[in-house]
């Protein structure tokens, strides 16, 4: 046999001896010890021993938990600044549908909140409304009734100041009230829905045993601007200015804005004044109502 045949075969059986002694080694050190002579040239460090030392680094160095709903809202904000909305509404969405328990779900819920209301409540934006024309012999308060919608948020998104006055041939832009809405006692909140899509929500200042007993559905069966014996209807001088509160079919619960003064009204589920005037602009008699 030729010298350069056998420095082949030698130099490929050092390869292999070397691949080998390092395939042991790394057994040796990261699986289960071999034994002394391993020992020496490098002590066996097993897995539990590896993943001990790795969480040594994070508490060593204070290293915060990952917060899958940080990246969105930061995102999300900034798709706000640049006028970006929608983009800005699925993003928050993504927050509150796919991680409610991260530290930004409650900012996604609120800033979503008011991205949604002032859609809602523009004459200019169309999202979820419909145009109507009127014709001969139709009246505000039967259009409403046609859209299941309600006369005063008609009214507003219209800016309709005087409701006697109506001219055939305008077109009205009109916001069906098929809204259902949550009342979480848990949270304190009342949130409003439309279909799967979470709207906005609202605070609740004060509950009562009614309802923190209470669970399932039940509907709205009525709503007041004013008070039971002294109601104001919609157009005249006292009605923005009235205290406006719903009630519900069952349990019977009044729903209402808190007074300016701050002392609480037994009997009622409280919420702040202006928050109270928004619910009933997107409330009406029939809606669905859960408490959970």
């Amino acid at each position: 046999m030729k010298a350069k045949t056998l420095f082949k075969l030698g130099a490929a059986a050092l390869v292999v001896c070397a691949v080998v002694f390092t395939g042991l080694i790394a057994y040796h050190v990261w699986v289960d010890s071999l034994g002394r002579v391993f020992e020496q040239v490098m002590p066996a460090r097993n897995a539990s021993s590896a993943e001990s030392i790795v969480k040594e680094v994070v508490v060593e160095k204070n290293v915060p938990a990952l917060d899958p709903g940080e990246q969105f809202y930061a995102a999300a904000l900034d798709c706000v600044a640049a006028g970006k909305l929608s983009e800005a509404s699925e993003k928050l969405s993504i927050i509150i549908a796919n991680h409610p328990r991260s530290g930004r779900a409650s900012a996604a819920r609120r800033v979503l909140g008011e991205i949604n209301l002032d859609e809602l409540l523009s004459g200019q934006l169309m999202g979820g409304k419909v145009v109507h024309c009127v014709r001969p012999g139709e009246t505000y308060a039967g259009i409403a009734e046609i859209y299941r919608s309600d006369l005063n948020c008609l009214l507003q998104i219209n800016s309709v100041m005087d409701p006697a006055k109506i001219r055939v041939g305008q077109n009205l832009v009109v916001l069906p009230l098929d809204f259902r809405f949550v009342l979480e006692v848990g949270r304190k909140v009342i949130s409003i829905w439309s279909g799967e899509r979470h709207v906005c929500e609202f605070p609740v200042l004060q509950l009562v045993d009614k309802i923190s007993k209470h669970g399932g559905k039940t509907v709205i069966s009525s709503k007041v601007a004013g008070s039971e014996r002294d109601r104001h209807v919609v157009g005249s001088s006292r009605y923005r200015a009235a205290t406006k509160a719903v009630w519900l079919a069952k349990p019977v619960v009044k729903i209402m804005g808190a007074d300016e003064s701050g002392v609480l009204q037994d009997g009622a589920v409280l919420v702040r004044a202006a928050d109270m005037e928004e619910l009933f602009l997107l409330m009406r008699p029939g809606n669905e109502v859960e408490i959970r």
